[in-house]
């Protein structure tokens, strides 16, 4: 074979991985994930127990009838519930890490195109997915049970819309903030800029901004209700 052919098909063979770079991404991350089994840390079972109460029906307690707000990660502890009734299994290591493999699988997909859109550059965003899928600290955090993964997705995606100028980041950045309080750090300065384009767009009398900034403070407000009531 021609040194012309293998070029040729040397060149073929990237531009197929590069269009298909979100679905190689994804598949990467969460082989690298399930390959090592679960390396569960002391404080995942404390959120497992909450889980394990609400399927019980005792509900959101560590102790029945000990109204007691032990785990920081809400979100987190009703999705390891909802997965837990949904399959019938109340084996939360394993669920955890098929839930954490899977965040962090579609967290690399989502790389590639956020990468391009804030680089100009599509394989920035797929080195950045690649690094992010085989990054030893990010599969620690993921096969150790905690909500660190779905965190990251959900930053991640919130980032991604805000940019594309999707009202649904409200929605994620909400989510965002009930898996993790420390989101306001990310969630912070992307509202503050959006208030302010807002009161911009309000001086111009656009009512789909106040529509949105009215959705955006009420996400807000029910995010501290949960967190206060919890």
């Amino acid at each position: 074979m021609s040194l012309q052919r293998i070029t040729e098909h040397a060149t073929r063979y990237s531009l197929l991985a590069i269009r298909y770079s979100p679905i190689l991404l994804f598949a990467l991350a969460v082989f690298l994930r399930i390959l090592p089994g679960e390396r569960m840390v002391d404080d995942a079972y404390i959120t497992f127990r909450y889980a394990r109460n609400i399927v019980n029906g005792a509900g959101f307690v560590y102790n029945p009838g000990e109204r007691v707000m032990g785990t920081t990660t809400p979100l987190y502890t009703l999705l390891m519930a909802g997965v837990s009734l949904l399959l019938r299994t109340d084996n939360f290591p394993a669920i955890s890490i098929w839930v954490n493999a899977l965040a962090d699988g579609l967290t690399c997909a989502l790389l590639a195109p956020l990468g391009k859109l804030t680089s100009g550059h599509r394989r920035v965003g797929i080195a950045a997915g690649t690094l992010y899928a085989i990054a030893p600290f990010s599969v620690t955090f993921a096969i150790g049970g905690m909500e660190t993964s779905v965190f990251v997705l959900l930053l991640t995606l919130t980032a991604l819309l805000y940019l594309r100028r999707h009202t649904a980041w409200a929605f994620t950045s909400a989510l965002a903030l009930l898996t993790r309080p420390d989101a306001l750090i990310f969630i912070g300065p992307i509202a503050l800029d959006f208030a302010l384009r807002c009161l911009g767009s309000i001086r111009n009398s656009q009512p789909a901004a106040r529509h949105t900034l009215l959705r955006f403070g009420l996400l807000g407000f029910l995010d501290f209700v949960l967190l206060l009531g919890a």
